[in-house]
């Protein structure tokens, strides 16, 4: 008798327990969907965010660009760097009976003694190989 009654509340049990699980297994999915969600959304609306920070800038130079003292400030800086570069070499260039020293130009100090005829040559190269390829690609 208590085999039978055990027997019978045995499928009912197991049944009930299979639907908590289903249930369970439901809630889990959903709050699952919903983290995703809410992290796609939190992914779009930066994404929008970094986009909206890109075209700012790109304004911003574009601004720059079409100002006239942005627009001269570069090529001014350059030329006085390219100078003062030619003026430190040629002062240490007996060249044509000129004495070493005469023109009295300081150096810079280190680092920038160095960084000054990188960015000249650096950017005299880049210019000369940008004027050998239009010669060349005719």
């Amino acid at each position: 008798m208590l085999f039978s009654i055990i027997m019978g509340l045995l499928p009912k049990f197991g049944t009930s327990f299979l639907d908590w699980l289903n249930k369970k297994t439901d809630a889990d999915l959903e709050k699952f969907k919903t983290a995703v969600g809410g992290d796609v959304q939190l992914n779009v609306a930066e994404l929008r965010y970094k986009v909206e920070v890109a075209r700012m800038a790109v304004d911003m130079r574009k601004d720059d660009r079409e100002h006239w003292f942005t627009a001269w400030m570069v090529p001014v800086a350059f030329a006085v760097l390219f100078f003062h570069v030619a003026a430190v070499v040629f002062d240490s260039i007996p060249l044509l009976g000129h004495e070493v020293g005469t023109w009295k130009i300081a150096a810079l100090p280190a680092p920038y003694n160095t960084m000054q005829e990188q960015i000249v040559l650096t950017i005299c190269g880049v210019a000369g190989i940008s004027s050998l390829k239009k010669i060349f690609s005719r």
